[in-house]
Order: C-alpha cells, then structure tokens, then sequence
C-alpha cells in the first residue's frame, strides 16, 4: 500500500516507438541464348578449366592448412591421396603440449579460533599392493533412436519426393519448351527456303512471323530452362542435406534422387544441342538466301548501267526496240559469261565440295564434341552415383563387423572390470577405515568452528534488533500518519456521502488533522503545512468535486444566456436579446488543451465558458478556474462565487496531497 502511494505521487511517462522495416528483393535471372560460333565453345572451355584449376588450388590450399579437411578429402576423393602427398608432402604428426598445472586462490576467511580437540593417536597405514586397473577404454557408440530416425526418414522422404515431382514437372515444361523451339527453328528455315526458290511471287510475312514466333518461343525455352536448373539446384540442396545428416544419409532415395538430378541436367543439354544443330542448319538458308539476294542485286546494277532512264521494277512501261535491242545483247552476253563461268565452277567444284564438306566435319566435330563433352559428364556423375551406392554398402558391412569387435572388446573388459573391482574392493576396505577416522576428526573440527561463528551471529543478530526496534517505531507511525493523509484528502474530495443538500457535504477537517498532528508532533514540516489550512475549510469543510461539477452546470447555463450583458448591465430587453441569442449558439464538442495560447483581447464569452465546461469534464479544476477569470459583465459576476470556491477546494487538496507525499516518503525512509 504504501509504495502504491509513493507511486502514485510520482509522474508517470510512456513513449511508444513502432518501427516497421520491410526489404523486397528480387533477383531474376536468365540464360543467354546458346551461341553459334566456335569461339563461343573455346571460351566455355577456357572458363571451365580456370575454375576447375582454381577450385583445385583452393581445395589444396585449404587441406595443407586444415589436416581434417584434407582428411576427409583423401577418403573420399578417389587418388587423393596420391596428390596430396605430391603436393603437400606426408602429413606431419600433432606435436603434443603439455597441459599446464591448474592453480586455485584460496580466499583467506577470518574465523574464530577453534576450540582444542583431543587428537588420536595416529595408526600406521596397512601396506597393499596396488593392482594395475588401467587398460584401454573402448568406445562404444551409442545407436541412435530407432523410432526418431524413422521418423527423421519419413520427414525426408516427404520434403525429397515433393522436391522430385516439383523438378520433374519443371524438366517437362521445359523439355517441350525445347522441343517448340527446335521444331519453330525448322519451320523458319523451310519458309525461307520457299520464299527465296519463289522469287518475286514469294510471301516474307510468313517468313517475319515465323522468325519472330522462333525468338518468342526461344525466350520461353531459356526462362523455363532457368527455371528447370533452379530446381534442380533445390534437389541438389536437398540432397546434400541429406547426405549431412547422419540419420537420413544412408536412406537408399538419396542415391535415387542423385541419379535423377543427373538425368535431368543430361535431358537440358541434350535438347539444348538439338536447338543449337537446328540453329545451324538454319543458318546455311540464311547463308542461300544472301547469296541469292546479292545475285539479284547485281543483275539490277548491271541493267542500271546499261539502261540508266528505265526503271526496272515498272509493270506498265514498254521499252523501245534499242532498249530491247542493248537488253538482249547484255543478256547474250551475261549467258556467255555465265557459261565461261560454269566452266571454271566445274573445274572448281570438286575444291568447293572438299571445303564445304571440311566445313560441313567442323560443325559435326564440334557437335559431336559437344555431344561427348555431355556424355562424359554424363558417365562422371553416375560413377560418382555407383561410387556412393558401393560405399553405402560397404559402409553397412564396415559398421556389422565394427559392432561385433565392440562387443568382444566390451565383454572382455567387462570381465577385466569384475576382476579389478574384486582386488580393489578389499584396498577400499582398509583405506576407507583409515578414511572415516580422518573424516571424522575433520568434522569435529569443522563442527567447533561452525559452532563459535553461529555464535557470532546470533551476537549480531541480537544486536541488530536491539537497533531495529526504534525504526519499527517509525514506521508504525508512518503509517499511521499515511492513512490519516489518505483519510483528509477521501474528505476532501468526496466530503459527507451521506450528506443530503452541498452544504451537509461539506465535512469539518478538524478531526482529520487533529490526527496528523498527534501522528507527528516532532515533524516540523507537517506542522507548517498544517498551520495553512483556512479556518473555514477547519470548521465547515470544503466543497466536494462533484457538488463544484454540478454547480458549475447552473454557472455554465446561465453564463451561457447572459453572454452579452457587459459590466454596465442592461435592461430586460438586453436580457432577453442575449437569452435569444444563446438559444442560436451550438455548443459543439471541442477538444481543448492547457498549452493553448488564447487572445484576451479578442475571445469572446461562449468560447471562454466552452472551455471551462471541457476542463470541468476532465476534473482539471485549475484551467477551468484560470479560463473563468478572463469572465466580463454578467457572467463573470455570476462564475465569481464559484470560482471562489473552487480555488478554496483547490489549495485545501493541494496541502493534503502534499501532506500524502510526506507521508508517502516517510513510510519508504522508515522500510527496511
């Protein structure tokens, strides 16, 4: 009770800080469009082996600084020893450092001396021969939980065959994603074909459409490739989780689920050298095309030259007999030309075949390379699938025969034990006889000290309540005094309940302090804050909060309908205009603060009486009171008596929660 007091004398403060931090990234990514050039390949492989040897050379790196890591890497890296060994040399043996003696700082304790005991006499000790109880200790490995390790499988298995069927239908969608993209690449090709063999009568909106229907169905390809890989990085993800987790890793999906991965990346880029063989052979038309088009264009230069004001291209223009005549001699011409021509073509053609055909065993030799380069990689990861399947069963051999050699070695040393326990049972006998002797005269001792220090103790403790009985005084007082406060400011604020008009409310606060004086007669402090009381508060009391609400009502009223009469009065005709007049004010709800700045000169009544009305609602009497005395004429005439008494109610409270305080302070000073 009285800290509740002490707290509620005390300010009260709360800060509320809401930050809210909201981060969206998003990263998207795509595979560029397979190129078609040579150098592209070369690139690749460039690339492929400085990662490999940088990888290699940080793999190395690493095991020559970690002997574990490099460890692990020679067993389970097929060779790697050999090239560890090569590289780093032999592994060098730990050099073991001697562990340094333990040391304790002992706490020197003043103690009282203790009292003299009588000592035994000493005996000799027996003599026994110590047994040799050391042997190696072996290890054995606790198993694991069956039903946690079931249960651990389980979850797997669930999470492995949802992240399977995710990647499979991504693989589908991107395999037929392909399979568009190959077949959209041909059907371009054979409409370029047909355009550039139909001369003047050809249609090249097919061909536009169906070169733009090959890039949009080329951009779909990459983005469900990109897609496909993604999730086939989550397998992968998951799967070397898997393999970390010692409960799951010898689950037989996991090899399964390897096995699969690597079948669908072999999927992606097979299709993806069936794209890039349709790109090529699409390329040759494109290749026809330019040559037949830079013949046609020739052709029309040559006529340009002969026939500089005819325009070929015309449909309606007839040319005249020398125009006719020159055309046919260039075009006899241009055949004989042509037939020399086809001359030396042939005598050349058996060289251009030879380079087309060495052209035409490039692209398939790198095809073909591209081809192998996958099978290999193909091969690699179902070797390293077959590696793992033979050394998950060897490692179930391995972990049989360990756990049959552990329990011989378990039995056998259970046996040695019972041995070593017989022998040392009878050393024990002997040594803990000459033990409880030394115990015991150890805690006679001890006994005697713990006796005298809890003696003085007690000495002390008698002392300290010797001391604490003037404090217990105090605080009984304080209390005393507390509730007498808490009494005068209930009288205060709610006088005599039973009262029936306000002035039976009004209750005397002679007795209530006539308490808190005989509570502190010493205190000089509490008779000064006495000696302010008024005479009148003494004999008749105050007003209480809610008889100074009500009244205030009737001032608010009737301030209200005499708004507009001055200081100088008026007659009943400015009594009823002003009555009038509040009739047709609206006293809306307003909220109105302590801090706000008011212009006396400018406010006008209503305003002033508004506010007031919104303080008294609150129960702040002092702005209501401080608002009421910027009052004029009539009303301020009116809200005078109430203003009075309300600064009376007021300063009484004040001095009681004063006092409250006090006694709230004293009531803590005085706990112990």
């Amino acid at each position: 009770m009285l800290r509740y007091a002490a707290r509620n004398a005390a300010e009260k403060g709360t800060k509320q800080v809401l930050t809210g931090i909201r981060r969206e990234t998003t990263n998207v990514g795509g595979t560029p469009p397979a190129g078609g050039k040579g150098g592209g390949f070369v690139k690749k492989l460039v690339l492929t082996v400085g990662v490999a040897g940088a990888a290699a050379g940080g793999t190395l790196g690493y095991a020559s600084v970690d002997p574990e890591f490099r460890k692990t890497i020679e067993t389970t890296v097929p060779q790697a020893k050999i090239v560890t060994d090569a590289v780093l040399g032999p592994v060098k043996a730990k050099a073991s450092i001697p562990p340094l003696p333990a040391f304790s700082q002992k706490k020197e304790v003043a103690a009282p001396a203790p009292a003299p005991v009588a000592e035994k006499p000493k005996r000799d000790p027996v003599h026994v021969d110590p047994v040799d109880v050391k042997k190696t200790h072996v290890d054995v490995p606790s198993k694991p939980d069956p039903k946690a390790v079931e249960a651990a499988n389980k979850a797997f298995e669930s999470k492995l065959l949802a992240t399977l069927e995710a990647a499979e239908k991504k693989i589908k969608a991107a395999n037929a994603a392909k399979i568009n993209t190959v077949a959209a690449v041909q059907e371009h090709a054979a409409k370029l074909k047909q355009a550039v063999d139909a001369g003047s009568n050809a249609n090249w909106d097919t061909v536009s459409e169906s070169l733009i229907n090959a890039e949009k169905l080329a951009k779909i390809d990459m983005a469900a490739e990109a897609d496909s890989r993604n999730y086939i990085d989550n397998l992968n993800t998951v799967i070397a989780q898997g393999k970390k987790d010692a409960a799951v890793a010898k689950n037989p999906l996991l090899l399964n689920a390897l096995e699969t991965a690597n079948k669908y990346n072999y999927q992606l880029d097979e299709l993806n050298a069936l794209v890039q063989k349709a790109r090529n052979e699409s390329r040759v038309f494109n290749q026809y095309k330019d040559l037949i088009e830079k013949s046609r264009q020739q052709f029309s230069i040559e006529l340009k030259a002969i026939l500089p004001d005819v325009d070929i291209h015309a449909k309606d223009s007839k040319l005249t007999e020398d125009e006719l005549n020159a055309l046919i001699a260039h075009a006899h011409l241009r055949v004989d030309q042509l037939r020399r021509q086809l001359t030396e073509q042939q005598i050349l053609e058996e060289q251009n075949i030879a380079k087309a055909i060495e052209q035409q065993r490039a692209a398939d030799a790198q095809l073909a390379q591209e081809q192998l380069n996958l099978e290999l990689k193909r091969v690699a990861a179902q070797q390293v699938v077959e590696v793992e399947r033979q050394v998950q069963s060897s490692r179930t051999n391995w972990e049989v025969e360990l756990e049959e050699r552990l329990k011989r070695a378990a039995q056998a040393h259970s046996e040695h034990l019972e041995q070593v326990v017989r022998t040392q049972k009878q050393l024990h006998d002997i040594e803990n006889a000459q033990a409880v002797e030394q115990a015991v005269t150890s805690e006679r001792r001890l006994h005697s000290k713990q006796v005298e220090l809890a003696l003085s103790k007690l000495s002390g403790i008698e002392t300290a309540l010797q001391s604490r009985v003037a404090l217990d005084a105090e605080n009984r007082r304080a209390k005393q005094y507390w509730l007498a406060c808490q009494n005068l400011v209930e009288s205060i604020i709610h006088g005599q309940k039973a009262g029936a008009d306000l002035e039976a409310r009004r209750k005397p606060l002679d007795k209530e302090l006539n308490v808190i004086k005989q509570a502190c007669e010493k205190d000089e402090f509490v008779q000064n804050v006495i000696s302010f009381f008024p005479k009148v508060t003494l004999n008749k009391g105050v007003y209480t909060e809610q008889d100074l609400k009500n009244r205030f009502q009737k001032v608010y009223s009737v301030a209200k309908h005499t708004a507009k009469i001055d200081d100088n009065g008026g007659g009943i005709v400015a009594y009823v205009s002003s009555y009038i007049q509040s009739l047709f004010m609206l006293d809306l709800p307003r909220r109105y603060s302590a801090d706000d700045k008011i212009d006396i000169n400018n406010i006008d009544t209503y305003e002033i009486i508004s506010r007031a009305k919104y303080f008294v609602n609150e129960g702040d009497f002092d702005n209501a009171v401080r608002v009421l005395q910027l009052l004029r004429g009539e009303p301020g005439r009116l809200a005078r008596d109430w203003v009075r008494d309300t600064q009376e109610h007021l300063a009484t409270r004040f001095l009681a929660e004063l006092l409250v305080s006090h006694a709230a302070v004293s009531s803590i000073r005085s706990v112990y």
